[in-house]
């Protein structure tokens, strides 16, 4: 996939980077979001994504007014000035994809990427990306069969060796935020926590990620191990490093699973 071509864009007091073969639908954008507002897919006090039907095609628009909902009900009073002197988690989200495409990684391709502040400073992003025409993981996984299931963990194992091998890790890499294309390649949703990986940000997180969403839709035990091995083979680890990961990565993800049932948490 080729990155989109961008410029500049600005909107009254929005401001960030569009794809230049689409700034002609936004010329303005307030009253392009009056006439767009969409359906609701996902709605939390700090973000919120609809999709968006227009002659063109198909968006998603995600509004985000908050670092966390744990910063907005005082759980975290942090977060309030984290998100206040945060860069863009729009523009953020732009210059990844921009990056996945540009290392021949499949993604939402980027469409608008835009921030305005209040007059007390506080930032609202919006970014908006055209959608995938494929079903997510979390939908297609309960309707295979158990081999299917275990081609499926093998696939996942060889496609995040190759995403993290390239440097890259998922920002929250869960099955309902990948799907397949017509080629068999991961493509890669809901990139604006994802990164390049370094100090803070370790690819062996992705992978308790992936394991757990995978136990959460319904799969085996065995799905997250054999997930893992391939990983590991294609990642060159050797028996007593492989041996340790698996173990210690699925004693986790079946932690988690109790730690659920004793008390449900937000998927």
């Amino acid at each position: 996939m080729l990155t989109q071509v961008e410029i500049p864009y600005s909107s009254g007091s929005w401001h960030g980077r569009i794809a230049a073969d689409w700034q002609a639908e936004f010329q303005d954008f307030e009253h392009w979001q009056l006439e767009h507002s969409g359906d609701t897919v996902v709605s939390y006090r700090s973000r919120k994504v609809c999709r968006v039907q227009t002659p063109r095609g198909t968006l998603y628009v995600k509004t985000i007014w908050g670092l966390t909902d744990a910063g907005m009900t005082g759980r975290d009073p942090l977060s309030f000035l984290k998100w206040v002197f945060r860069p863009s988690r729009a523009l953020a989200a732009w210059r990844i994809s921009q990056r996945l495409l540009a290392a021949g990684f499949h993604c939402a391709r980027p469409v608008l990427a835009i921030r305005r502040r209040s007059l007390a400073g506080y930032p609202t992003d919006v970014f908006i990306s055209e959608e995938v025409s494929a079903p997510v993981l979390s939908e297609v996984l309960p309707n295979l069969s158990a081999e299917q299931q275990l081609d499926l963990a093998r696939l996942l194992g060889r496609e995040l060796q190759k995403f993290h091998a390239a440097g890259f890790v998922h920002g929250d890499c869960i099955l309902r935020n990948l799907c397949l294309n017509p080629d068999n390649e991961l493509v890669y949703l809901d990139n604006d926590r994802s990164k390049v990986h370094g100090v803070t940000t370790r690819p062996i997180r992705n992978l308790a990620q992936i394991g757990y969403s995978a136990r959460r839709c319904g799969a085996g035990s065995d799905f997250p191990v054999i997930l893992f091995e391939e990983y590991a083979w294609q990642a060159g680890w050797g028996k007593a490093r492989s041996q340790n990961s698996i173990r210690r990565l699925c004693e986790g993800i079946e932690k988690r699973l109790q730690n659920r049932l004793k008390k449900p948490a937000e998927y």
